[in-house]
């Protein structure tokens, strides 16, 4: 009797144990036949969206279940409706997912987009899943270039477009004049990048302070290849592969405050492509999308597809950006508001 008891119950255990794998969790299952919202911040067009279509057509099929993807565009205010819509209105079941502007970390602490109180979210509190890229601006003339080098550009004034207050192109010349010591003339009321371009090719414009190297190398590819412009200097955390040779503005910084400001003022950067839930979505939801997130990034048919539209990706997961969030947030008060002042000018 006692050997036909254990025998009964080692058969018992190796059948719960074949079921437990058998059966997928209640998380797995959960995708099955259904949809997830995708929010774009963005217009059809534009990086976001280009990003975000090439990330719907292949992430399905790495999430159990094999959802469909579909995207909405939530454009508004510097992608801060968007943000606004992820903690504030969108249901928290793991259905509904947010490509964010890499810049909406600043907006609670500096509100540039049209004042803090406008970011009815906390950054920290998101459900971040990684981000698909890594961005890097650049500072670039038109050849022949009015300056060679960085020391150059502190000692002439030259003129750069851009198309507002709040983009790369006004903000990260304002940083390099203050914390750097260039002489950047900023000349305000281009519509988009594409004209700045155009007023550059023409000699309207000497050059552009803070467009992405991604979107230069996208939209402009002969333009380095066949050396017409300079790139003085990459503006980030990190170089981009791409420029080696090319220094970093944060090497120029005038004294370890101004660095410490740089530091603040680029680290968002580095979460280019950022795509999140809102707080409150089950954790075995999170885990599967983060999971399934970073597999699509290895998936051959998405790189392949995403070299095709000359989109590079070089993903960091959600804890790399939560971290980086993270560490903005512990900066001094004082540098926040000093680069708050570079960013959101009183007199603008």
């Amino acid at each position: 009797m006692r050997i036909r008891w254990r025998t009964w119950q080692t058969a018992l255990c190796w059948t719960f144990a074949f079921i437990a794998i058998a059966t997928p969790s209640a998380a797995d299952d959960f995708y099955r036949d259904k949809q997830i919202k995708l929010i774009v911040p963005s217009t059809t067009g534009g990086g976001y969206d280009a990003y975000a279509r090439v990330l719907s057509r292949h992430w399905g099929k790495h999430i159990p279940g094999n959802p469909q993807i579909i995207l909405q565009h939530m454009p508004g205010a510097g992608g801060l409706k968007a943000a606004n819509y992820l903690a504030q209105v969108a249901p928290r079941d793991g259905l509904t997912v947010a490509a964010l502007q890499n810049s909406v970390g600043y907006e609670p602490m500096m509100g540039i987009s049209g004042g803090k109180e406008n970011a009815q979210f906390d950054v920290l509190k998101f459900n971040w899943l990684g981000s698909m890229a890594k961005e890097v601006a650049v500072t670039v003339f038109w050849n022949p270039s009015p300056v060679r080098t960085f020391e150059e550009l502190r000692e002439k004034e030259v003129t750069t477009g851009s198309t507002g207050a709040a983009t790369s192109n006004t903000i990260y010349a304002r940083m390099m004049n203050a914390m750097a010591g260039t002489k950047i003339k900023i000349v305000h009321g281009y519509p988009n990048q594409p004209p700045i371009w155009l007023a550059m090719e023409r000699g309207e414009l000497q050059g552009s302070a803070g467009p992405f190297y991604s979107s230069l190398a996208n939209s402009k590819p002969d333009w380095l290849k066949e050396k017409k412009i300079t790139v003085i200097v990459q503006i980030a955390l990190e170089k981009h592969p791409a420029l080696p040779n090319v220094p970093l503005v944060l090497d120029y910084a005038k004294t370890p405050a101004d660095r410490q400001g740089m530091e603040l003022g680029v680290a968002s950067l580095l979460m280019g492509r950022p795509y999140a839930l809102p707080e409150g979505v089950p954790q075995d939801r999170v885990k599967i999308l983060r999971e399934s997130f970073m597999a699509v990034m290895k998936d051959p048919e998405l790189l392949r597809e995403a070299e095709k539209a000359r989109l590079e990706v070089d993903a960091i997961d959600g804890d790399a950006v939560w971290r980086l969030l993270e560490n903005m947030y512990k900066t001094p008060q004082p540098v926040i508001d000093r680069v708050t002042d570079i960013f959101v000018p009183k007199d603008k």
